[in-house]
């Protein structure tokens, strides 16, 4: 039986913790997660039980980020198709998942253990709070790929951190540790460890829990609506200048060969997953 790429679990106390196990090795990105992702947040933001939600991945990851796999396989046959509007709408259909961790009413925690890539750091920039181990690791390697990072990393991301350090990140797509990530403001704070991420999630949702639902709401659309029009004419000019000058040929080309560098002979041990936009 597959596993689902998503796991919601409520606990009396109202947190709801999110556990990612995606697509593919790594909990990668990709196929039914990303309309379960909107379908889960919609039903966390209507349970008045719920007070706050928490966001991790299975295992000892976070995520890789974008299950390549998965999307090759959609830009190959947007290749055969020959439909112009592939690149466009399929970006603002993932876009707009990502937006709906944004938009919960509920404050969103993202608990970080190991790798956080590509499409992973995009998506816990949506968070309100980070939490991460010692052990973490954040990527924004688009660059690698001929592609800007186009699902809100590069508009929310600039909330967290000071220019130099996104550009550097972006530019690069080089990995920063958790240490640096805590030095430049990208976590909030450090733990030893997965137990001590989720202890910490359910003292934040006992002292959020002690204020009402709608200041907790208020607060995230007053802070949020102050920067919406820059972030939306952002998320919409990404995804123009990707349909525009990365078609899906380009892309597909891309992805091949970054998954093709990443793949060990048969006989060699399994391979450590791709770390993935």
């Amino acid at each position: 039986m597959n596993t689902p790429p998503l796991h919601l679990a409520v606990d009396r106390e109202g947190l709801a913790l999110i556990t990612i196990s995606g697509s593919g090795s790594g909990n990668a990105l990709g196929g039914a997660f990303w309309e379960d992702l909107s379908h889960v947040l919609e039903d966390v933001s209507r349970r008045d039980s719920i007070r706050s939600v928490a966001l991790t991945g299975a295992g000892d990851i976070f995520s890789v980020g974008m299950d390549l796999r998965w999307y090759l396989i959609r830009l190959r046959r947007a290749e055969r198709s020959q439909d112009p509007a592939f690149m466009d709408t399929d970006i603002h259909s993932l876009q707009q998942a990502v937006s709906a961790v944004a938009d919960c009413p509920k404050p969103v925690i993202a608990l970080i253990d190991g790798e956080c890539t590509g499409a992973a750091l995009e998506l816990v920039s949506a968070c309100d709070i980070r939490y991460a181990t010692g052990r973490a690791t954040f990527a924004l390697p688009e660059a690698e790929l001929g592609v800007v990072a186009d699902l809100g990393g590069l508009q929310r991301l600039p909330l967290l951190i000071n220019q130099g350090h996104l550009r550097e990140l972006a530019f690069t797509g080089r990995t920063i540790d958790a240490a640096r990530a805590a030095r430049i403001g990208l976590v909030n704070d450090l733990y030893e460890d997965r137990t001590a991420l989720l202890h910490a999630a359910r003292q934040l949702n006992a002292e959020l829990s002690r204020h009402p639902a709608h200041v907790m709401e208020g607060i995230k659309r007053t802070l949020d609506g102050v920067h919406q029009d820059a972030h939306n004419h952002g998320l919409d000019q990404a995804a123009r200048w990707n349909s525009t000058h990365s078609g899906p040929d380009a892309l597909a080309q891309a992805m091949a060969a970054r998954l093709s560098s990443h793949t060990r002979a048969p006989d060699q041990a399994q391979a450590r997953p791709v770390p993935t936009p």
